[in-house]
């Protein structure tokens, strides 16, 4: 049942003025070319003016056409042949070259017949011309052509090359089957076709459809034993031969003959054009008049039927009537152009919405459908249509069907549109397959992503659940991977179909889709949160690769030391210790030690084997501070694990690291391993340490720290806090044979063994004679200094000092015997300088000296004499040199020291300086002498103040 539509606008009908009638007409290139019977060739533009007229033929122009694809236009027209008879002859043109003032065009080639002069022999009953299929396509002005003429007595002439430049083959095919005279071998049509790269010439007879090889000149086969009349011969687009006869249309193709169409009548007339079959039937019915309710039959009417067919869809869309003549229908302008003698009559197209729209109206979804073209810029219009046409379902109730056109529009239709008339629960499987489609077409959001995974948990379809997380194991790159791209091409937000896994309970489900996405933090909170597995999650922390284990454990290693404390310290040693590509370490230990918060125990054999395994690292100030003050936590029991390095591999033993004494052992070796020596700096936080030392009441630690620090005054308070009298006395006595400065030293350790046995009433006799005899065998203490300081304890007997003042006594009596001896000598010494001063002043100096003090010659004139007995060659000294050089450098070191001492006795600050250091020292009478001397008391002199 074919339908018929209105896809064509009939317009107002043309005039065109010429000399003769038309004979023939084509389209081309924009304009609309007419054959007259004068000869004359006529162009027409859009706006039914005439371009150009040219002749073309001495008379009746029989067949014109514009070679598709060029510039270059065929003509085949009547002439004046020998003997003044008339002939066919056929010109090839090139529009492109302009027409002359006279109306003439320069004709590129003249098809000359197989006879001796210019003309074809014969009848020219149909002709062909193309562009040559087996030729590339090419830029140039003349490309090489196929031209075919049939003849009426059977024969096509075929030219094939270059015509425009000579460089052409011509041959003939011969069709006829028998040499009959009776027109029935006349060729009615040709067309051009391809088998594939090889050019096939279509020829039509009255009795025979065949197909010719033009490589080989050689007919392929006979495609049917019967023929046509003429102009009813057409090709498709796609080079298929469409023949029309009586009682249908028939289609070939180079193999054989294809479908048939049941168009009956008498076909004058068929053409092809954009998929449309165009006939032109010849009608004639009676007239019928009607008189008093009486019909009468008058005359025969004849008239010409145009039909448009759409073969695809089976639609007849135009169906015109008219009553003159049809020479040709041509294809220009977006339409079509009804060629008659003396007028045209332009059929436009009406556009894809406009017929879309009439379809619309009937309810012809599907027809729709067929006539949107399957082209990417019908993309919109064919979704349009889809949608429409599911409109039309929903409302009749066939959901399914629907859906199936909803689906069609995915990725041009906004999905809410869709959504939200299948919410209902009753359409949730539809809704199911519509979310499976965008997912799969990878425009599956976030929303959508929950509502089909929501559908599923509600369907309890668990096979296709499993099927879409399936989907997730196939994955090509990490890029695809962390998308959720999936092995059917589509995605979807792996978070948010956890999220929805999780809140229905599928916890496996969850769980896998996680591992496969490479989700870990997901796959780790299910894993602990929901399925409790924490030996499982440990396992498989080991497996992942650094950084990702890394990142892991951050997130989720408090979880794991709360369950699997050995086994997940074993992982962060064997994770802190490896190294990237240029010796950088993975993780660093400072990143861990939050998770560690409720767990010390662990932590510090964790801080102890990165100590040890991972010296000097960025971190090991903080790491070793953290480290000793695990060590020196008093509430802190003792770890029942600890992690050794066996062949690159962490193993973990039962070896306990012992108690608290044990553990301050090594606090103490962790100090002086971070803090080798005075020169060094502590590779820990010294201050912090201390404090930690002081809460903890770690002696061992505070006098080691102290003694790095110099504050040795603090290291025998330490002693003394802890009454470890022989360590106090130890140390005293080597602080005095390394320094010289402990009288204040050994001042305080007397005055501490003093007042302990006022307090205590404990007997420190023993003590007080060793202190005593280090006093004066290391320190210079005075005597009263030292008795004052005794006689706080009044328990104290002669007996236990009788032997210091005897020794102080001998040495004071020693000390003042020598004091006078350097006495006398320095009055001596001051008594001869003053009398050699008094010389120099009042007595005459004879220089008896016979040689220079400088080069040893003996000396001559000019020489130089000094006061200090000295003697120069005066070439031995410089010029501006009025100094002895033997004696002026002593000279000039003593008034440099007087000038010192003479600064630092004007300095504000030198009596600030004197009474501090009178204050600490125990021997007042020492630091008083010891500044006179250098002149902090002297009288100011008189040029001071000039």
């Amino acid at each position: 049942m074919w339908r018929r539509f209105r896809f064509f606008e009939k317009e107002e009908k043309q005039d065109l003025e010429g000399a003769g009638e038309i004979s023939c007409a084509c389209g081309g290139r924009g304009q609309l070319v007419l054959g007259r019977e004068d000869g004359r060739v006529q162009i027409v533009d859009r706006g039914w003016k005439t371009q150009e007229t040219f002749v073309a033929h001495q008379s009746d122009v029989k067949h014109v056409q514009v070679v598709p694809g060029s510039t270059m236009m065929l003509t085949v027209g009547k002439e004046t042949g020998p003997n003044s008879g008339s002939c066919f002859a056929s010109k090839l043109w090139d529009l492109e070259q302009p027409v002359s003032k006279q109306g003439t065009r320069n004709c590129l080639q003249t098809l000359r017949g197989t006879g001796s002069n210019r003309n074809i022999d014969g009848e020219v009953t149909c002709c062909v011309a193309a562009l040559d299929p087996s030729q590339k396509a090419s830029m140039k002005q003349h490309p090489s052509l196929v031209v075919g003429l049939g003849m009426a007595n059977g024969d096509v002439l075929v030219f094939r090359g270059n015509i425009a430049k000579d460089k052409y083959q011509k041959f003939v095919l011969q069709t006829a089957i028998d040499t009959n005279a009776d027109g029935t071998n006349s060729v009615t049509g040709l067309g051009l076709g391809i088998a594939g790269e090889v050019p096939v010439l279509y020829v039509v007879t009255k009795t025979h459809t065949m197909a010719y090889d033009l490589a080989t000149r050689a007919k392929l086969r006979t495609l049917d034993e019967e023929g046509c009349e003429r102009s009813n011969v057409c090709t498709t687009d796609k080079g298929q031969l469409i023949v029309g006869r009586k009682e249908a249309v028939y289609m070939y193709e180079v193999d054989g003959r294809g479908p048939c169409f049941a168009f009956p009548g008498d076909r004058r007339l068929m053409k092809w054009w954009q998929g449309y079959l165009i006939t032109v039937d010849h009608v004639e019915e009676a007239k019928k008049l009607a008189v008093s309710n009486t019909v009468y039959e008058t005359d025969q009417q004849k008239r010409n039927d145009i039909k448009v067919y759409d073969l695809k869809n089976k639609l007849i869309v135009c169906n015109l009537k008219l009553v003159d003549e049809v020479l040709d229908v041509v294809f220009e302008w977006d339409g079509m152009v009804v060629v008659q003698k003396s007028c045209c009559l332009y059929l436009r197209e009406k556009d894809m919405a406009s017929k879309l729209e009439i379809l619309f109206q009937k309810d012809l979804y599907v027809i729709a459908l067929n006539l949107v073209p399957e082209d990417p810029s019908f993309a919109e219009t064919r979704s349009d249509v889809h949608r429409r046409y599911g409109d039309h379902l929903y409302k009749k109730g066939d959901y399914s069907g629907a859906m199936e056109q909803y689906i069609e529009t995915i990725g041009l239709l906004e999905p809410s549109y869709v959504i939200r008339k299948f919410l209902d629960a009753q359409r949730i499987n539809s809704l199911t397959m519509y979310l499976e489609k965008l997912h799969e077409k990878g425009l599956g959001g976030v929303d959508h992503t929950t509502l089909l995974l929501n559908c599923y948990t509600r369907l309890k379809d668990v096979s296709k659940l499993d099927a879409f997380i399936a989907a997730a194991t196939s994955f090509e790159d990490e890029n695809e991977m962390h998308a959720g791209k999936t092995q059917y091409g589509g995605s979807f937000d792996v978070s948010t179909a956890i999220r929805v896994l999780r809140g229905a309970e599928y916890f496996e489900h969850a769980l896998f889709l996680s591992k496969q996405a490479g989700d870990f933090d997901w796959y780790f909170r299910i894993l602990f949160d929901d399925l409790k597995r924490f030996e499982e999650g440990i396992e498989y922390v080991s497996q992942l690769d650094p950084n990702v284990r890394k990142s892991s454990l951050l997130k989720h290693g408090k979880t794991l030391l709360d369950h699997s404390p050995t086994k997940t310290t074993a992982q962060l040693m064997e994770l802190c210790t490896a190294v990237e590509e240029g010796a950088r370490p993975i993780a660093r230990a400072t990143e861990f030690l939050h998770i560690y918060i409720e767990h010390p125990q662990e932590l510090l054999v964790f801080l102890e084997f990165i100590v040890n395994t991972v010296p000097d690292s960025e971190d090991e100030f903080i790491l070793t501070t953290t480290l000793l003050e695990l060590y020196l936590a008093r509430d802190l029991e003792a770890a029942k694990m600890h992690g050794e390095v066996q062949n690159g591999q962490v193993e973990t033993n039962k070896d306990s690291i012992g108690g608290g004494s044990e553990r301050r052992e090594k606090a103490l070796h962790l100090l002086q391993k971070a803090w080798p020596d005075d020169a060094s700096e502590p590779r820990f936080d010294s201050s912090k340490a201390l404090m930690l030392c002081q809460t903890s009441e770690f002696s061992q630690g505070l006098v080691f720290l102290y003694e790095r620090m110099g504050q040795y005054r603090e290291v025998l308070e330490v002693y003394m806090s802890d009454h470890n009298y022989r360590a106090l006395i130890d140390t005293c006595r080597r602080y005095s044979e390394s320094s010289t400065n402990t009288q204040q030293h050994w001042l305080s350790v007397l005055d501490y063994f003093v007042n302990r046995e006022c307090i205590e009433g404990r007997n420190v006799n023993s003590e007080v004679e060793e202190v005593l005899e280090c006093i004066h065998e290391k320190s210079r203490l005075p005597p009263m200094l030292v008795l004052q300081t005794l006689s706080k304890n009044k328990e104290i007997n002669m007996e236990v000092v009788q032997g210091y003042l005897t020794k102080s006594m001998d040495m004071q009596s020693r000390r003042i015997e020598e004091a006078h001896t350097e006495s006398s000598r320095l009055e001596k010494e001051t008594a001869q300088m003053e009398k050699e001063i008094k010389a120099l002043r009042t007595k005459p100096i004879l220089f008896q000296n016979n040689k220079c003090s400088a080069c040893m010659n003996p000396l001559d004139l000019p020489s130089v004499h000094f006061f200090c007995m000295h003697s120069y060659h005066q070439r031995c000294l410089e010029d501006t040199e009025a100094e002895c050089p033997i004696c002026a450098p002593l000279a000039h070191n003593v008034w440099e020291i007087q000038s010192a001492l003479a600064r630092q006795a004007s300095d504000p600050k030198s009596a600030e300086k004197f009474f501090r250091k009178l204050e600490d020292s125990p021997d007042g009478f020492s630091v008083v002498a010891e500044q006179f001397s250098r002149g902090l008391f002297a009288a100011p002199r008189v040029e001071d103040f000039t």
